[in-house]
């Protein structure tokens, strides 16, 4: 599979009690985040490893903005079960911050 220098792939990681989240630094390649969650894990990182753009800094600050929006949302949901109790329903909602 050829890429023609664009992102490529799709992968869904369902995390249970079983994970880990790691960024490996290296002093002249660019970081790789890694999310384990069991048998499975996933690692991210910019295309070309030696060199960061613009693109990639735009890239590393969106990930930021919507790991946070995604542990925002955690954390409300947590704080609803804990009050209410869950009904059980899948309420799924696109709160994208890029």
């Amino acid at each position: 599979m050829s890429s023609d220098g664009e992102s490529f792939s799709y992968l869904m990681v369902h995390v249970g009690a079983d994970w880990m989240v790691r960024t490996s630094a290296y002093e002249d390649k660019t970081p790789i985040l890694t999310v384990d969650a069991g048998r499975g894990a996933i690692a991210i990182t910019i295309k070309d490893r030696g060199a960061v753009d613009r693109s990639a800094v735009e890239f590393a600050l969106a990930l930021v903005r919507n790991a946070q929006a995604f542990a925002a949302e955690v954390e409300r949901l947590s704080a609803g079960e804990t009050e209410a109790g869950n009904d059980g329903e899948d309420k799924a909602a696109d709160v994208t911050a890029a």
